[in-house]
C-alpha cells in the first residue's frame, strides 16, 4: 500500500495543475474543449484525493491530520469540495483558476515535504476531535475562498472604477453576485469555525481538564475568529460596504495563513499529534 501512497502523492499535484490549466483556458480564452473537460478534470481531482486520504487513513490507522502537510493535503481537499458545490449551484465556472491555484499550492507544498508519521496520538481516532478537526477544515476552506471572492471583487472594482473594461471585467460575474460570493463564503467559514473552536473547549476539558491553555494556534486563530466575526456583523447589521467585507475576508484569511504555516512549523503549540 505504500506504493499506492507514493504514486497518488506524485498524481495529485500533476492532476490538479492540469486542472488549474483547464481553468485558465477556459478564464483567459473561452477556450470549447477547456470548458467541456474543466469540469470532468475537477470531479476527476476530488475522487483521486478522496482516495488518496482514504487509504492513507486506512493504512497509517489515523485521520490523516497528524502532521502539518497532512493537514495541508486536507485543507486542500476540502476547499475543492467546498468550490465543487459553489460552481454546480451558481454554473458560474470563471472564478475557478483562482482557487484552483490555491489548492494545487496547498497540496503541492503537501506532497513535497509529507512523510509516513512513526508515531501519533490516539487523539487523533477520537470522535470530538474528528469533529473538531473537520470543522476546522471546513472554516479555513469557506474563509480560503472567501478571501479570493473578495480579491476578484476588489480587482473588478477598482477595474469599473478606472474604467478598464479587461479580462477580468468580461469574465466575472457582476460586483453584487461577486460581493454575494465572498459575504456567503465568510458567512459559512465563520459558522464552521466558530463550532471548531466549541468542539475544541470540549476537547480541552477532556484531555487537559482545563476550560483554557495557552496556545499561540488558539490566540492566533481567536484573532482570525474576530475579523470575521466583525466582517460577517458589520455587513448584516451596521451596513458595511462590499468593500469593507472585503478586505476583512482577505485579512483575516491572511491571519489564517499565519498560524497554518508560521505557527505550525515554527511554535510548540499542543496542536500537535505526532
Amino acid at each position: 500500500m505504500e506504493t499506492t501512497i507514493n504514486a497518488l502523492n506524485i498524481l495529485l499535484p500533476t492532476v490538479y495543475v492540469l486542472t488549474w490549466a483547464f481553468y485558465s483556458l477556459l478564464f483567459f480564452r473561452n477556450d470549447p474543449f477547456a470548458e467541456r473537460f474543466a469540469p470532468v478534470m475537477l470531479y476527476f481531482s476530488a475522487l483521486l484525493h478522496a482516495a488518496d486520504l482514504t487509504v492513507r487513513s486506512i493504512h497509517y490507522r489515523h485521520f490523516p491530520i497528524a502532521t502539518v502537510f497532512e493537514a495541508f493535503s486536507l485543507l486542500a481537499f476540502s476547499i475543492l469540495v467546498v468550490y465543487i458545490i459553489i460552481e454546480w449551484r451558481t454554473c458560474v465556472r470563471t472564478t475557478g483558476t483562482f482557487i484552483l491555484g490555491i489548492v494545487f499550492t496547498f497540496q503541492l507544498v503537501s506532497s513535497a515535504f509529507i512523510a509516513p508519521p512513526t508515531s501519533f496520538s490516539e487523539l487523533l481516532w477520537d470522535p470530538i476531535f474528528v469533529l473538531h478537526v473537520a470543522t476546522a477544515i471546513l472554516g479555513y476552506s469557506g474563509m480560503a475562498i472567501s478571501a479570493v471572492y473578495g480579491l476578484l471583487y476588489l480587482m473588478l472594482f477598482y477595474d469599473i472604477k478606472k474604467r478598464r473594461f479587461g479580462i477580468i471585467y468580461k469574465q466575472l460575474p457582476s460586483l453584487e453576485v461577486m460581493s454575494g460570493f465572498t459575504y456567503r463564503a465568510a458567512i459559512l467559514g465563520f459558522a464552521f469555525l466558530t463550532i471548531a473552536m466549541a468542539l475544541g473547549l470540549m476537547l480541552l476539558v477532556e484531555v487537559y481538564g482545563t476550560y483554557w491553555k495557552w496556545d499561540p494556534k488558539v490566540a492566533v486563530t481567536f484573532v482570525a475568529w474576530l475579523i470575521y466575526s466583525v466582517g460577517v456583523g458589520a455587513g448584516r447589521l451596521w451596513g458595511w460596504s462590499a468593500r469593507r467585507g472585503a478586505f476583512a475576508s482577505i485579512t483575516g484569511f491572511l491571519v489564517i495563513l499565519f498560524s497554518l504555516v508560521v505557527i505550525n512549523l515554527f511554535f510548540t503549540t499542543f496542536h500537535e499529534f505526532i
